[in-house]
Parts: structure tokens; sequence; C-alpha cells
């Protein structure tokens, strides 16, 4: 099964080493919604001083899967 990375960019950058195994490409999109909705939960106060955050998933070739953008006011 394929391993997929889930990077995180708001005010610092976080490049995911470990990845996740996961079953495809669909998969991938699914658990970037479920992690972005659970980091920004998390995240609190931070997210509303950050211009952009950012999620972006890859595969093992580094090919981006998918990428989540949110901004506050």
């Amino acid at each position: 099964m394929p391993r997929y990375f889930f990077h995180l960019r708001d005010s610092r950058e976080s490049i995911d080493q470990d990845g996740t195994v996961l079953s495809g490409p669909d998969e991938a999109r699914a658990q970037a919604v479920v992690y972005s909705g659970e980091v920004l939960r998390d995240s609190g106060a931070r997210f509303w001083i950050s211009q952009e955050w950012r999620l972006w998933v890859t595969d093992e070739t580094g090919a981006t899967i998918c990428a989540l953008r949110f901004t506050a006011e």
C-alpha cells in the first residue's frame, strides 16, 4: 500500500518525514480534510495570526495529491 505525506505551513513549515500508509489517493484526500479539521481545532488563536494556513499531501514520488488552504480575517 502506498505512503502519503501530510505537510503543513502556517507561520512555520512542518514537513512530514514519516508519512501514513493509505489505500490510495481518495483516502489520502479524505484524511487531509479530517487532519485539517483537527489541526485547525487545536490551533486556537494561532490560526488567526497566520496569513495563510496550508496543508498539502504528497505521495512517495513527491507528487502533490491535494492541497488545502485556509485564511482567517
